[in-house]
């Protein structure tokens, strides 16, 4: 690795932060009562999300906020029909781009796929102060803003965890 000695001990500090990022992520996967329930990975879970907190969205939209490709979240969305989780509904703006938005049972299945979450998240977090919670809170953030500038990621099928 070049550069001088304070580049590379930045460098390795990021590359640390980036591993445990990896690594808490990699922890949530395992969360089989969570991730596993109902057939819906993190990646379903995101776009529910997505749903659940802005209202009635393209699939465009879906992407722009997730920070991925439309190709992925076409995919995840037609899963998450499949399931009766989403409905696609004709949009008064633009005909070929119809709006998604929740059903009433992909409404619950968001609500208690987030208590869980929120369950086991805690559960890692006990015994964390306050402003621990807080500086991670405000790292995670800053990373995840810093990545959105960056091309999107897709997020299909073949790539969920």
């Amino acid at each position: 690795m070049s550069g001088s000695p304070s580049e590379r001990r930045r460098a390795a500090r990021y590359s640390e932060t980036g591993a445990a990022v990896f690594a808490l992520l990699r922890e949530l996967d395992r969360i089989d009562d969570i991730w596993g329930r109902g057939d819906v990975s993190r990646s379903r879970l995101a776009v529910l999300r997505v749903l659940a907190t802005e209202g009635a969205m393209t699939i465009s939209d879906v992407a722009r906020s997730r920070n991925t490709t439309r190709q992925g979240v076409q995919r995840l969305v037609a899963a998450l029909v499949a399931q009766g989780w989403i409905t696609s509904e004709e949009n008064p703006r633009h005909r070929r781009a119809p709006l998604l938005r929740l059903t009433d049972a992909g409404l619950a299945a968001y609500q208690a796929l987030s208590r869980a979450e929120a369950e086991r998240l805690n559960e890692i977090a006990r015994g964390l102060g306050a402003d621990e919670v807080r500086e991670a809170t405000r790292v995670i953030a800053a990373l995840r803003i810093r990545g959105a500038a960056t091309a999107p990621v897709d997020i299909s099928e073949s790539t969920e965890s």
